[in-house]
């Protein structure tokens, strides 16, 4: 038997062994796309004869590929021993088992770092399926009640800041309560901004305290305490965001406008209309394929399906379902509006800058520098807006004056990037962004998690029947902002040194933003569990900064 290292060889000196009782047939797309993701992972393992051992797959793979050449790791066996090999080696793979918890923590974290899934070999199907594991059900699985009906942060995560508890973060004011009742003891016109990440009224994984969307009281103590031209930035879900708007807007706010944050991450959570079609009908769909059994977001299937249990593939049985078939019932959600409204001015813009202070946008402050990932549009200044003037560039508008003196000026502004949109595009927070300060803090355990201690071998292997850890999540709070965004939309409508108030403060995400560029958050978060997670988070910012 040789151990030669892997070599690239012509694919037309491979011959497939005629006798290969696996079929691959229906794997052939998945492992093209790992290649021309990945490229070869494991070469092909082929006799001296150039017949292949193992890795029939991946040689379809690169022939639909029209590659020239693979790697190839060459062994000198006899017929018989090639044979227990390629059997063993197809037999192998089907003895671990997934532990879907665990692999569905990992798809999750890639998926919020922003990493693209596509060519792992899941369907997107499946990947629904495991993610949903870890993340929300959907809305229909939830019972929302009375909206007084809080949630209380787990036992096994004891909080540490009281109810009604204020806390001094440097030149931050935490306070734990409901952000109705202390926006009340502020005074008339005392904060600059409001920059707030409200529940969305879809009852987002079961939490009582996202069961409805901030109604016509809340703004009204908002517009109160706002700055005469002070704006507000709120975000809201796609499906909501109007409940939101005419509440706003009844209370006296104008509507300027609405941010889009583009993140690219939703994953669908959508009803195949095929199959629910065939389901009505009571039609028994054909099998076309086989994929390991995985649970479902019932749980249903088992956790940690059997060795050797696959479920089907299926095919449209009816015509109706043929005629469907393809669709669905949800688009992948990848955006998030806010609300960004301003209290009405007194007298002009300029006289309520001079007097208020507030009034306009931070424009040179956010605009987007040429090749800022923040703006998904053409990054050619020729081919945009330079300086934020219109046409082509600004050379076209000099170009029309004889004024040479104009001409000089013009050429010596400098560049400042584009002018900014009303739209912000970023990843959604990595799980390292999410728990920066957070070391300290007692992890959240929850029912779906294995109890296994830290250190235990194989802990962070999906194969390994593994399950989470009782220290991993620390930030437990489930809608963490970026950073990034925060910190754009706090100084796009803060002025220096001014006060931003965060009446929904959660995370604390906009806190940090207002730490980093140099203004003051009056923060408000009603669950002292989450109050916790700020104070960790914001320790560690300062940790840093220092």
């Amino acid at each position: 038997m040789s151990d030669a290292a892997a070599e690239w060889v012509d694919i037309e000196a491979l011959t497939p062994w005629r006798d290969n009782p696996r079929k691959n047939e229906h794997a052939v797309d998945a492992v093209a796309e790992s290649i021309k993701r990945f490229g070869f992972a494991a070469p092909i393992i082929a006799r001296t004869d150039g017949e292949v051992i193992a890795g029939h797959t991946r040689l379809k793979a690169a022939q639909a590929l029209g590659l020239d050449r693979v790697p190839v790791r060459y062994m000198d066996l006899d017929p018989a021993d090639a044979k227990l090999l390629a059997l063993a080696d197809n037999k192998v793979g089907e003895l671990a088992e997934w532990d879907d918890d665990r692999l569905s923590d990992i798809l999750n974290e890639l998926h919020a770092d922003g990493v693209d899934l596509d060519g792992i070999g899941f369907s997107l199907e499946e990947l629904s399926e495991i993610m949903a594991l870890g993340a929300e059900p959907p809305e229909e699985e939830f019972e929302i009640t009375a909206p007084d009906d809080v949630d209380a942060i787990p036992e096994d995560v004891p909080a540490i800041t009281e109810p009604g508890e204020v806390v001094q973060l440097g030149r931050h004011t935490l306070t734990c309560g409901d952000c109705i009742e202390v926006m009340r003891g502020l005074p008339d016109n005392s904060v600059d901004a409001i920059c707030s990440d409200p529940p969305y009224g879809l009852g987002f994984m079961g939490k009582q305290w996202d069961c409805a969307v901030p109604g016509e009281d809340f703004a009204r103590e908002a517009l109160r305490v706002l700055k005469p031209g002070g704006h507000l930035i709120a975000f809201a879900a796609t499906r909501t965001v109007h409940r939101l708007a005419v509440a706003i807007e009844d209370a006296g706010f104008e509507i300027r406008d609405q941010i889009a944050w583009l993140q690219w991450q939703g994953f669908p959570k959508s009803l195949d209309v095929s199959k629910a079609i065939d389901q009505h009908h009571g039609a028994e769909r054909a099998v076309v394929g086989k994929r390991k059994q995985r649970a479902n977001k019932s749980g249903s299937a088992p956790m940690n399906a059997s060795v050797g249990t696959y479920e089907s593939i299926t095919a449209p049985a009816t015509a109706d379902a043929k005629k469907w078939e393809g669709w669905g019932t949800a688009l992948k959600p990848s955006q998030e509006p806010a609300i960004l409204a301003r209290k009405p001015l007194e007298g002009t813009v300029a006289e309520n800058v001079l007097r208020w202070g507030v009034g306009g946008l931070n424009i040179d402050g956010c605009r987007y520098a040429y090749g800022d990932p923040a703006w998904p549009g053409p990054n050619d200044k020729h081919a945009g807006y330079a300086n934020g003037c219109g046409g082509a560039e600004f050379s076209v508008g000099v170009e029309k004056h004889s004024n040479q003196e104009f001409r000089s000026a013009a050429w010596d502004m400098p560049d400042l990037g584009r002018w900014p949109a009303n739209i912000y595009q970023c990843p959604k927070a990595s799980r390292s962004e999410r728990e920066a300060g957070c070391e300290d803090l007692p992890g959240k355990t929850g029912a779906a998690a294995v109890e296994r201690k830290a250190g235990t071998a194989g802990v962070d292997n999906p194969r390994a029947g593994a399950g989470r850890t009782a220290d991993q999540v620390k930030n437990h709070h489930p809608t963490v902002k970026p950073t990034a965004l925060m910190r754009w939309l706090v100084r796009l409508v803060t002025p220096p040194g001014a006060v931003v108030l965060e009446p929904f403060c959660g995370s604390g995400t906009t806190l940090l933003a207002a730490e980093l560029e140099g203004v003051t958050c009056w923060a408000i978060e009603r669950e002292p569990g989450y109050c916790d997670i700020i104070r960790a988070r914001h320790g560690g910012i300062v940790g840093e900064a220092e």
